[in-house]
């Protein structure tokens, strides 16, 4: 059965991966990497730093362009929903493309503010693919910020 991670890579810097996510990286064969056009470029360009300070293993990226949506819509749950569909559509092409072991690397935890696990969802859901998958935690910006700041975020 092939496998998806669903990688937390937090705030971006490759310092704050943590080494669960780094031994996942490391079993990967492809990234997908969803692209946001120009202007986010550089959203895409801290992933492949990432990947090239931490995996020592062969793999390609596949990108996939980010469908356009309305950002102001009246009917905002609606867009959204049908925004989910697209990309998760897009990335199921994408993992045809892989036989053994895919990776998405998500900003902060996956759990948190993030799609990503709607859209794997939606892809199973349809069942034209078949695959397992595993959510591996990311450090979060509280986390990376109390640290910074020698807080304690509990009285």
């Amino acid at each position: 059965m092939r496998k998806l991670y669903v990688i937390g890579i937090g705030a971006g810097d490759p310092d704050q991966v943590t080494m669960q996510a780094v031994k996942a990286m490391r079993k990967a064969e492809a990234f997908f990497v969803i692209g946001k056009g120009t202007e986010k470029q550089e959203l895409v360009d801290v992933r492949t730093t990432i990947l090239a300070e931490h995996v020592d293993t062969p793999h390609r990226i596949i990108e996939i362009t980010d469908p356009p949506r309305e950002r102001t819509p009246a009917d905002y749950a609606g867009v959204v929903v049908d925004w989910h569909e697209r990309r998760s559509e897009l990335l199921e092409a994408a993992f045809d493309q892989v036989d053994g072991i895919g990776a998405i690397l998500v900003w902060g935890d996956p759990a948190l503010y993030d799609s990503t696990l709607r859209m794997v969802e939606h892809v199973l859901a349809r069942g034209r693919a078949d695959f397992g998958y595993e959510v591996i935690p990311g450090v979060t910006s509280i986390a990376a910020l109390a640290a910074r700041h020698r807080m304690v975020l509990h009285r």
